[in-house]
């Protein structure tokens, strides 16, 4: 009878995959017992059929929670590789006090442009020090980087989030006109229970080891030690051997990788095609918001003194005028993408942003490609 029974399973298996048939429908020779034994030892053997590793099992899990952006994960025996564009569907830019005025746009994160994440991270005899650029990928897509601006920082002197620079979700827009955080996503992290961080990743360090909330498994902050500002406890959800974890104080993620990270620290760079050079030079604003109306993007902001800004990838020299500003901006299709895209100076590229600048004195038009 267990013979029979035996059979009559493995024929149901199958014919259900051979004919893409639902568990559901698929009960041709099944009693209703035999069956809910049998979708059990379907789910088992549908489960042996992956190739994901434990390892990218782990990445590609924490990505599922996110509630504010998507990143897509794939894996081969060495690396995660975390793809997307960049762009959190939480506010951003609200806030900002201190800017050059970049916004945020979808980056080419993905092919082989997606980023590295080591599967089998091992602390390395000698840690890495970030200077400036990305550091890791939260689980929505969007980058982390170190607290520093350009060039380094330290807790007294260019610390972009002490400085006015980063939004009320700990992010801001880039030189490449990229979004990324710099400090604890918290908008991004307001999609789960606080508690939830604790155990699963916020995101990913490009060494391969994991961002954690701000406490441990037990609900007590996070030991953070006095190098990289992680340490080797226990973890859920994540690789073993070193966690990171948030605080609200300087460095806010970390201040450097234990682990040996790939390539792509290295050679960030080449993932990043800036379309413009930096609009203004950064000044102070009040009342900043990012908006849509009618197809556009818009920045708003209130600006106490006159400004100039270059709004032709040349010099500095469109006169703005005090008090509230705004840019519109949005990207390009069909036929109005073909014409900028003819252009000779746009020859090779493929992704055009209209932008318009309604209070300047003059260039209240331009369009920019990469």
């Amino acid at each position: 009878m267990r013979i029979v029974k035996s059979t009559k399973i493995i024929w149901y298996l199958l014919l259900c995959i051979c004919l893409e048939i639902s568990l559901q429908n698929c009960n041709m020779f099944t009693t209703s017992k035999e069956k809910s034994s049998s979708n059990l030892y379907a789910l088992l053997y549908l489960s042996s059929l992956s190739t994901d590793s434990a390892a990218c099992l782990y990445v590609k899990n924490s990505v599922a929670a996110s509630t504010t952006g998507t990143a897509t994960v794939t894996c081969d025996t060495s690396f995660a590789y975390m793809a997307s564009t960049g762009i959190a569907t939480h506010t951003m830019m609200n806030g900002i006090t201190a800017t050059n005025l970049q916004v945020p746009i979808p980056q080419a994160f993905t092919g082989t442009n997606a980023w590295k994440i080591p599967l089998n991270p091992a602390i390395a005899s000698t840690s890495t020090t970030p200077l400036t650029g990305p550091i890791g990928m939260a689980i929505n897509g969007v980058l982390l980087y170190n607290p520093c601006k350009q060039a380094g920082c330290t807790a007294a002197s260019g610390d972009t989030k002490a400085e006015g620079e980063l939004d009320i979700c700990n992010g801001h827009s880039g030189r490449s006109d990229d979004y990324h955080y710099h400090a604890a996503p918290t908008c991004m992290m307001a999609g789960q229970a606080t508690s939830y961080w604790n155990t699963h990743p916020v995101g990913w360090i490009l060494d391969g080891f994991a961002l954690y909330g701000y406490n441990d498994a037990s609900g007590t902050v996070a030991t953070r030690d006095s190098e990289c500002g992680g340490n080797t406890s226990t973890v859920s959800n994540g690789p073993s051997g070193y966690s990171y974890h948030l605080t609200d104080t300087f460095p806010y993620i970390l201040s450097c990788l234990r682990g040996t990270p790939s390539a792509d620290f290295a050679g960030q760079a080449a993932k990043f095609t800036n379309i413009r050079n930096d609009p203004v030079t950064p000044f102070n604003v009040t009342n900043m918001t990012l908006t849509t109306d009618s197809g556009y993007s818009v920045l708003t902001f209130t600006s106490a003194n006159i400004f100039n800004t270059r709004v032709d990838n040349t010099t500095f020299s469109i006169s703005n005028p005090a008090g509230v500003n705004t840019i519109k901006y949005k990207q390009l299709t069909g036929t109005d993408l073909t014409t900028a895209l003819a252009i000779t100076a746009n020859v090779g590229k493929t992704s055009c942003w209209q932008f318009l600048f309604p209070n300047a004195a003059s260039s209240t038009n331009m369009t920019f490609c990469r």
